[in-house]
């Protein structure tokens, strides 16, 4: 912050890659933890211009990187200020009729992320150092759910990651999935989401179902915080009305194991848990 020439109050975010700094009514620093890959910095930067092509395709702004350096130790991004505030905090503030309307406009931004375009001849990881990546997406999913279960400590006989993987079908068109996109990584208005945030280290090339899926499991309060009773069963009325539901206990459970790696965020691990019947 001081090599920045911010302080702590300029602070508008942080997550498990990053944290966003705000420099003035046009710019953000994200600035990587510590640790961080150059190589997966520079891969994201080269990932969101390649998606900023097809940005018009969606109703939301995306990040984009103005500039890259390293400062103080730290690996940093100056990226454009988008409009909005975090979901998380507007969901709080929502009630009724407008609330529905938010969730719905949420879960919709969630279904529209594929309509970003990046190509890749493989499915699985777009930004890791050793990244996972296969001709088949059930391949990748399996792959992708054994290795994070073991990385967290929750693999079991019992739990078979081809079985996880099995049960989610194969696309039959590769496309971006942020994975990521739950309410913290949204900015909203009271009435529309205005930004996607967070093209990071879980995106992955595979079938785009898997975004308006995951955006109702991470409806659950564990995961967001500001959600309430209810929210979840009207979120699961709109997957019946996108014919996506019989899919989302398939992605619930695979979510859980994809996730099961982050041992430091202790709500999000006693969910996986419970998820998982662990």
């Amino acid at each position: 912050l001081t090599a920045l020439g911010r302080a702590s109050t300029d602070v508008l975010g942080q997550g498990g890659e990053a944290w966003v700094v705000a420099l003035d009514a046009e710019r953000v620093a994200r600035v990587s933890r510590p640790g961080a890959s150059a190589t997966t910095v520079t891969q994201r930067t080269a990932i969101l211009g390649e998606l900023g092509r097809t940005a018009a395709r969606v109703p939301f702004a995306i990040p984009q990187v103005l500039e890259a350096l390293e400062l103080a130790g730290h690996l940093v991004t100056i990226e454009r200020r988008l409009d909005g505030r975090s979901l998380t905090t507007v969901l709080a503030e929502s009630k009724g009729n407008a609330r529905e309307a938010l969730l719905r406009a949420y879960l919709t931004a969630a279904g529209q992320i594929g309509n970003l375009v990046v190509h890749r001849p493989y499915f699985g990881d777009l930004i890791h150092d050793s990244p996972l990546r296969t001709t088949s997406f059930r391949d990748y999913l399996a792959l992708r759910a054994q290795h994070n279960l073991q990385a967290g400590g929750l693999a079991r006989p019992g739990l078979d990651a081809d079985r996880l993987a099995a049960a989610l079908p194969e696309p039959e068109t590769a496309a971006l999935v942020h994975l990521d996109a739950f309410a913290g990584n949204m900015l909203a208005t009271a009435h529309q989401i205005t930004a996607v945030l967070d093209f990071g280290g879980s995106m992955i090339i595979g079938d785009r179902r898997i975004d308006p899926l995951a955006a109702v499991v991470y409806l659950d309060p564990a995961i967001t915080p500001t959600a309430r009773a209810g929210d979840q069963a009207a979120a699961r009325e709109w997957l019946v009305e996108q014919g996506l539901d019989p899919l989302y206990q398939p992605a619930q459970r695979w979510l859980a194991a994809s996730w099961s790696f982050a041992r430091d965020d202790y709500s999000l691990y006693r969910w996986c848990r419970r998820i998982l019947g662990l």
